[in-house]
């Protein structure tokens, strides 16, 4: 079965029946006799999707699971009530006190700021490594545990040679753990290029209509025992209306994210002729960082990119006069947003960029010639 059909029929119930398996809410799971309870709970030490107790998710959210583990490549899949909870509760599962972590220096700020502080705090060293790198021995110490990959990265989607770091990881025993949000799982598959761990917030793409917050991390081998006892053992699941809510989206994942690229390259071919605009950063563009290796490894771009205005350009009245695209610090869902960004405060590695104010802008579904004439007329041209 081809991955657009795989879509369409995730978590499918028996004929005749509903096109989406049902919302299903349950805390306590009755059993008529001791014997029925006592089976259950050891038949779900064994299967996930085993009906138990809300705390381990209903059908709804098993369905869910079983999807994301399909879609990233993964042995299993487990929910979070957010992104950035699947992303700690998948550090806490491979780090500890003593341990030391290495950082794409490029992550998510949110990712950075959990490092630093919740991390540190709890006895866990961190580093930081540029995107570029394959052979982290620069930064390895004897303590260290775990890599964080995110590619492309945040902000300036700095693409990483992901199949050459993991070589190198995995002869020293290390488990990387990839921020997939980007890719989504449909865009890109971390785990097939040799991550052990995949994170991705559905909030974005796989729920896709702005409404739902969720995470989920899938994860291979070895690593996907530990993720599953450190989920068990933190009691993270997701709500079954919003497990329901994310499966009704991933039904048209792929349709959406061939119009958000088409959408997004539309406005990068656009932005790059302007006079206002010193870089355009897409993983797409031939002239981007790490674009031959993107080119290589995924099957596409998102809605994404993030524009360098010249050194004195007035960026906030810029972005107040816009109409369709709104300020907001989400992304993924069917609307075009955008967002004052400054990439580099946070950085500790030296990066090519041109000075000047710069936006991050999520190209959404909208009809990409009215997304022009509301920037052409926030620039004046109108």
């Amino acid at each position: 079965m081809r991955r657009e059909t795989k879509l369409l029929h995730y978590g499918r119930p028996a004929l005749p029946g509903p096109a989406n398996p049902p919302v299903v809410r349950a805390s306590t799971i009755l059993h008529r006799t001791v014997e029925s309870y006592t089976d259950t709970k050891a038949r779900r030490e064994e299967d996930d999707s085993v009906l138990s107790y809300g705390r381990r998710g209903t059908t709804t959210a098993h369905t869910l699971m079983a999807a994301v583990a399909d879609l990233e490549g993964g042995e299993a899949a487990y929910l979070f009530p957010t992104g950035v909870a699947a992303l700690a509760c998948s550090l806490s599962a491979f780090v500890g006190s003593g341990d030391h972590l290495l950082v794409v220096d490029t992550v998510f700020h949110v990712t950075r700021k959990l490092c630093d502080g919740l991390l540190r705090r709890n006895g866990v060293s961190v580093d930081y490594f540029p995107w570029h790198a394959t052979d982290l021995s620069p930064w390895i110490r004897p303590e260290t545990k775990a890599v964080v990959v995110e590619s492309p990265g945040s902000q300036t989607f700095e693409v990483m040679d992901l199949p050459g770091l993991t070589r190198w990881t995995r002869e020293r025993g290390l488990t990387v753990i990839a921020d997939n949000t980007y890719g989504s799982g449909w865009l890109y598959r971390p785990l097939q290029l040799g991550c052990d761990v995949s994170v991705v917030a559905g909030t974005k793409y796989l729920g896709g209509h702005a409404d739902v917050m969720m995470g989920a991390a899938a994860a291979r081998g070895p690593a996907a025992a530990t993720l599953r006892a450190e989920a068990i053992a933190t009691g993270q699941t997701l709500a079954p209306d919003e497990a329901y809510a994310t499966l009704r989206g991933l039904r048209t994942l792929n349709l959406r994210l061939e119009r958000h690229q088409e959408n997004a390259f539309a406005l990068v071919e656009w932005f790059s002729r302007r006079p206002e605009v010193s870089a355009v950063l897409h993983p797409g563009l031939p002239s981007h960082p790490g674009a031959d290796l993107w080119a290589r490894d995924a099957e596409g771009c998102n809605g994404l990119f993030s524009v360098v205005f010249r050194e004195g350009f007035a960026l906030t009245p810029f972005l107040n006069r816009l109409e369709h695209f709104a300020i907001g610090a989400s992304w993924g869902g069917f609307e075009s947003v955008v967002l004052p960004i400054s990439p580099l405060h946070d950085r500790l590695h030296s990066y090519d960029l041109p000075a000047g104010p710069a936006a991050r802008f999520h190209a959404g579904l909208e009809h990409v010639d009215d997304l022009i004439e509301d920037l052409a007329r926030s620039f004046g041209d109108v």
